[in-house]
């Protein structure tokens, strides 16, 4: 007997980078679902790689998420994905250039303190 496409699990890395970026935009399946005109259950399958998403569909969610096909290319390149938020910190410094670090470090200086 041959599976539904929505009973076989493939998670993709393009899944695993979507929920990365939901979650870290602090959006629930649901919220992320109306940004885009998709249930909340659709979202959940296209995460955990029950349902195939298109490339205009990543790229529909990647922009509504705020982030930009650059950005998304960038965590295509990383090895893993942050797995917490000091990690996501460091990754997002490392995409700034030396004048926004500038601004930057005397905030994360009185962090420190």
């Amino acid at each position: 007997m041959k599976l539904k496409r929505s009973q076989q699990k493939r998670i993709t890395r393009d899944a695993e980078i979507l929920r990365h970026v939901r979650i870290s935009k602090k959006l629930s399946l649901n919220q992320a679902g109306k940004m885009v005109c998709i249930s909340g259950s659709a979202v959940a399958h296209i995460e955990q790689g029950r349902m195939d998403i298109s490339k205009a569909r990543l790229e529909t969610l990647v922009k509504a998420f705020g982030y930009t096909m650059s950005d998304y290319l960038e965590f295509c390149d990383q090895k893993e994905m942050p797995k917490n938020l000091r990690d996501e910190c460091v990754f997002l410094l490392r995409r700034c250039d030396d004048s926004k670090i500038i601004l930057l470090h005397p905030v994360i200086s009185n962090l420190i303190k």
